[in-house]
């Protein structure tokens, strides 16, 4: 009982952790205003971590559907698992640090993308650092149950409960709607 307990918080923390972090990224993190010559105004454009790292969100997404896995296989992979895990915890760690530092001129004029129809004065940027924080926060909980996984697989029960398993006497009876489960004709004697 101790273990399921173990590998159902392991995975609840991997859930959270990669769950919030598709979240944050989908938050603005980014406000670029740039100035225009006149006749135009100023043109301003908020930015998520998804636009400024697309591969955040796609760390996130693969750290969800590994924490599936984790639930029904076996002690080898799930330590190749937890690997993954943690890479994609560091990945995200990596983003949320990079997220809290202002894009240079080139990555900001990139992000404006064709918005800007002609030169234009200065790009002023406005960051909103609580959501790269709390991606780091996020990234932390990943990267440590990715640990987890690594450390504990053997210890835990391999694979689905035997719940879902067929009773062994039960399937070796000669009813017939056994024998059609098994792929037996039961209009044909046994001989």
């Amino acid at each position: 009982m101790r273990q399921r307990r173990e590998l159902t918080t392991v995975v609840a923390l991997v859930a959270v952790g990669a769950g919030g972090i598709v979240f944050t990224s989908s938050q603005q993190w980014l406000r670029l205003t740039a100035t225009r010559q006149p006749p135009f105004g100023p043109v301003a454009v908020g930015v998520s971590g998804r636009t400024e790292f697309p591969a955040l969100n796609g760390l996130a997404v693969v750290a969800l559907v590994t924490a599936v896995l984790v639930l029904v296989t076996g002690d080898w992979a799930r330590r190749v698992l937890g690997v993954l895990l943690v890479a994609a915890g560091v990945g995200s760690l990596w983003y949320g640090l990079r997220g809290l530092g202002a894009p240079g001129r080139n990555r900001a004029s990139e992000l404006l993308g064709n918005r800007l129809s002609q030169t234009t004065g200065a790009i002023r940027v406005h960051q909103y650092p609580v959501w790269p924080v709390l991606t780091l926060v996020l990234a932390v909980v990943l990267t440590v149950a990715g640990v987890a996984v690594v450390a504990r697989a053997a210890a835990w029960m391999a694979g689905l409960s035997s719940r879902y398993a067929a009773p062994a006497e039960v399937a070796t009876s000669g009813d017939p709607w056994r024998r059609l489960d098994r792929g037996e004709d039961p209009t044909i004697p046994d001989r």
